[in-house]
């Protein structure tokens, strides 16, 4: 009902109406207006609430290695002065802390780095106590990549073998090659170590034990069949890892 036209009829209602009658036509067209408006905007009650970064409130797994972009919080127990609760983990995967050379924290975990800090600082404070915490992370992801239905980075979480990524992808594409799945994960400063998975010995088995367990970084590729050597499978993943050395 058009809320202006209501509020006409309502209007001539109450100078053209008895008493009585136009009391009941008043409070009847009020009830509909209120009921129209109501249901002109039916998306307000159904809105969902944006989704948030949830990696900047949990809490890190023990075992968590340091990345570049983590946020940290170093805090001295003898010399607060020196504490730092924002401490963000440079592109290079260094940091930088008074009175100590920088630091190559990438890879390391909060207790790892808790040792190499006191280590540091033991030659200019008399026993330092240091606490390190990963107080915001990037969440762990894995890279799919080749014949699968949605190539893209995946959280590990999500998928935590080689197969649950594939699942996670959209499953293989027809020209997929099963036999020459290529796992690769990081050995070192842009070095990548590369295995070659045969999936289909892996579903025709269904033993779990031959699945790999992922960890954050791995590079998951799935070539085309129509490669029949390995040798151009993997320089088909050159292409998408620029940059890298590979070791088998």
């Amino acid at each position: 009902m058009n809320l202006y036209f209501a509020g006409k009829v309502l209007n001539l209602a109450s100078r053209e109406l008895k008493p009585l009658f136009r009391s009941s036509v008043i409070f009847a067209l009020i009830g509909w207006m209120i009921l129209f408006s109501c249901l002109a905007l039916p998306g307000k009650a159904q809105r969902l609430p944006a989704p948030s970064n949830s990696s900047a409130t949990q809490d890190a797994p023990k075992d968590y290695r340091i990345h570049k972009g983590d946020k940290l919080s170093i805090k001295f127990l003898y010399q607060p002065e020196l504490s730092d609760a924002a401490v963000v983990v440079r592109p290079d995967g260094k940091i930088s802390l008074p009175m100590i050379d920088e630091i190559q924290v990438d890879g390391l975990t909060a207790k790892e780095l808790k040792t190499v800090l006191e280590k540091a600082y033991r030659e200019i404070l008399l026993d330092p106590e240091i606490t390190v915490n990963v107080v915001e992370f990037v969440t762990p992801r894995v890279f799919v990549g080749g014949q699968v239905a949605k190539p893209g980075s995946y959280e590990l979480r999500a998928a935590q073998t080689l197969l649950q990524a594939v699942i996670l992808a959209g499953g293989f594409t027809p020209e997929a090659h099963r036999k020459y799945v290529l796992h690769a994960r990081s050995v070192g400063n842009h070095e990548l170590k590369v295995v070659a998975v045969d999936v289909t010995k892996v579903l025709k088995t269904g033993d779990g034990k031959q699945e790999i367990l992922l960890q954050d970084g791995d590079y998951i590729f799935i070539p085309n069949s129509k490669l029949s050597k390995f040798s151009a499978i993997v320089n088909a993943f050159r292409v998408i890892v620029p940059g890298y050395g590979i070791q088998f």
